[in-house]
């Protein structure tokens, strides 16, 4: 079967469907065929005009002729699909080498009249109602990954007369945000420059099994969304179950507003029909911006905003750490609460920021990375990607001076201190607050600021693997000087700089109040009704960014990425298998 290009349609209200990797899980050699065929009807369901596959069609294999007899299994096994379907190649469809991109030309039948020379159906764009697809290629089949110089200058100019379109999405297979693998260049290299400086709404990507949508900043609101869920492999260690499993993305653009819907098997009827998160790539006017997380320790770690802006990230205690009286206690050696959850990457804020909480400090350790009052970061499995950069951090010192941290890039980080000393060593209650502002920070003790403000240059970006740390660094330090020792009460996380007024307030109001949120916005009809979603030592009068890029520890890899009896692409395991786990060091 060969798709023909579909023609622009008027509509400016349709639905398209997105996933990746239906490839084999293992069994097969080809497609998942227990997994893609479903998806198929349960995507049927929700009446999408078109598909959006985000490469690895298929398990792959080393001779150009058995890679299209597995295309081919692709093309059987979405053939009852209604709409159109689109895709872009990925690192196990090209394992054939020379010829793969001729060969892919002849069995999809994509567009060619407007591709990068030698990218001909293999990279290229289809425009629908007031919408631009566009499809480039990250692998190359040579066997290198990373776009082609051609390619670059292709999307520059294809972006460049998008302007008329209401949504611009870019279809690639492999992610920015895992910067140190994909060799696509993270949010500083070239085509992640380019999403930006045109102001492309999302992007969506696979190679990674799992759903994991973020902003990674880099200069723009540009939305990443990892969708690697069509089939593929799930036994990444360690396994985070809320990411990574199979479904789909269902975008609903209406008009200049356009939502997604993740949908997956929750209930285990092995159907992929349940709602699991939504967020909205564009509002059509101002973005949403407000209270993200609360968490007010009445009983337990319960994240208190209603979903919407909130995602009800819930906390788990760890360690020792328990509510009692309406705090958090927390006695040290390794006691913390970690909030995660599907939506956890709404706290991954790479822009303006409000963290504030009460906190009683019972004794201060002394070292540069002690103390934490509340971060947002991860030490899980892979390092210096700008995935797992912390997109925040509050601490104090032993002296009691206020610290934030961030990381940027592959990992650099940047510290800035308060400048003068809090009181956070008298044994008593303060509201402390952290609030990113422009290219300052401002550090907010009791309803007072603290000191002058900070200028910073450079801003977080990525973060979207992240979880919340409330009393302690991410898991790999829990027990060490990081933690906190006392209580805490009433954190919460805003991705807006409150004004000092509001600041004020939070001596005597709640957090919800302040923030009454923005006005409902309708979105499309849809037929589907309401679910749930499942349950370094610094000067404080340097105005530049304090950097320290010293490694603070490596943490043994553990990955089991193969993708069954097809070829599993030993080049990247191996280059998975050097990576290391963050810059932060003692100073």
């Amino acid at each position: 079967m060969i798709w023909l290009v579909s023609a622009a349609f008027a509509q400016d209200a349709y639905r398209f469907a997105v996933i990746g990797d239906p490839q084999t899980d293992g069994d097969e050699s080809s497609v998942n065929w227990d997994v893609l065929p479903v998806l198929v009807e349960d995507m049927n369901a929700k009446n999408p005009d078109v598909l959006l596959v985000a490469g690895d069609l298929v398990g792959g294999a080393y001779s150009v002729g058995s890679t299209v007899t597995q295309w081919e299994d692709f093309l059987l096994a979405t053939a009852d699909f209604d709409g159109t379907v689109y895709a872009v190649p990925g690192n196990h469809d090209v394992y054939g080498g020379s010829g793969t991109f001729a060969a892919w030309k002849d069995t999809f039948g994509f567009p060619t009249d407007d591709s990068p020379t030698g990218e001909e159906g293999v990279s290229y764009f289809v425009d629908h109602g007031n919408t631009r697809f566009v499809f480039v290629t990250s692998d190359q089949e040579n066997g290198g990954t990373g776009l082609s110089s051609e390619a670059l200058v292709w999307l520059d100019r294809v972006l460049s007369e998008s302007s008329e379109f209401a949504h611009v999405y870019v279809v690639t297979h492999h992610p920015i945000s895992f910067s140190t693998e994909s060799s696509i260049g993270g949010t500083q290299g070239d085509f992640w420059q380019l999403m930006v400086a045109y102001g492309v709404e999302g992007t969506f990507m696979g190679h990674w099994h799992r759903y994991q949508p973020s902003q990674p900043g880099g200069g723009g609101p540009t939305w990443e969304t990892i969708i690697g869920t069509g089939g593929g492999w799930t036994g990444f260690e360690p396994i985070r179950e809320y990411q990574q499993q199979w479904g789909f993305l269902l975008v609903e653009v209406d008009g200049a507003y356009a939502e997604a819907t993740f949908f997956g098997d929750a209930d285990g009827d092995g159907r992929y029909d349940d709602a699991l998160d939504s967020f909205v790539l564009e509002s059509g006017g101002e973005p949403l911006r407000g209270l993200r997380a609360e968490y007010r320790f009445d009983t337990d770690a319960s994240d208190g905003v209603p979903l919407g802006l909130g995602k009800g990230v819930h906390g788990e205690l760890l360690g020792d750490a328990h509510v009692a009286d309406g705090h958090l206690i927390l006695d040290g050696d390794g006691d913390a609460v970690e909030a995660g959850a599907i939506g956890d990457y709404v706290l991954a804020v790479n822009g303006d920021l409000t963290v504030a909480g009460r906190f009683r400090v019972d004794a201060l350790e002394s070292g540069q990375w002690a103390n934490t009052l509340i971060c947002y970061g991860t030490n899980d499995y892979y390092s210096e990607d700008e995935e797992t950069n912390y997109s925040w951090w509050l601490s104090v010192t032993s002296d009691g001076i206020l610290r934030a941290f961030w990381e940027h890039g592959d990992g650099s980080n940047v510290v800035l201190d308060s400048t003068v000393a809090s009181a956070m060593a008298d044994g008593e209650f303060h509201r402390v607050a952290l609030v990113r502002r422009g290219d300052v920070v401002e550090f907010w003790q009791d309803g007072e600021q603290l000191g002058d403000s900070v200028p910073f240059t450079e801003p977080p970006s990525g973060g979207g693997r992240g979880m919340v740390y409330i009393g302690a660094d991410t898991r790999a330090y829990l027990g060490s000087e990081s933690d906190l020792h006392g209580a805490v009460d009433d954190v919460c996380i805003w991705d807006e700089a409150l004004s000092g007024e509001d600041i004020g307030l939070l001596e005597t109001t709640a957090c919800a109040d302040l923030d009454d949120g923005p006005e409902d916005t309708d979105p499309p009809d849809t037929d589907e009704p309401d679910t749930d979603e499942p349950t370094g030592d610094s000067d404080p009068d340097d105005s530049e960014d304090q950097v320290d890029d010293t490694p603070r520890v490596e943490l043994e890899p553990n990955c089991g990425c193969t993708s069954g009896a097809a070829p599993t692409g030993l080049a990247f395991l191996l280059l998975a298998a050097f990576v290391r786990r963050r810059s932060r060091a003692e100073a």
